[in-house]
């Protein structure tokens, strides 16, 4: 039983896990493209979908309730990306 209460207690203590940024570097020539997805709470929900290229940067989606919804964005984006000619490939930063 003592086992039993020392696993709960260490388990509650255990900080749950952050969600990972995920990076998505496109580039064409010496001209790079990025598509990010942050979590700003450092948890699957709130999300947004950053984009970044030369000319500046953006956020073009932001989702509050639907886990899954920025990630599917960033995925459709950087297919379409890839469709214009762009070399797409994807990292996963872990939150600081």
């Amino acid at each position: 039983m003592k086992g039993i209460a020392l696993l709960a207690t260490l388990l509650a203590a255990t900080p749950a896990l952050a969600a990972e940024s995920i990076v998505y570097r496109c580039g064409m020539g010496n001209v790079e493209r990025i598509i990010a997805v942050h979590y700003p709470h450092g948890e699957a929900l709130p999300c947004e979908v950053h984009y970044s290229k030369p000319e500046g940067s953006q956020i073009l989606w932001t989702a509050q309730n639907t886990e899954g919804y920025c990630e599917q964005r960033a995925e459709n984006f950087v297919e379409k990306q890839r469709g214009w000619g762009w070399q797409c490939n994807k990292e996963v930063a872990k939150p600081e």
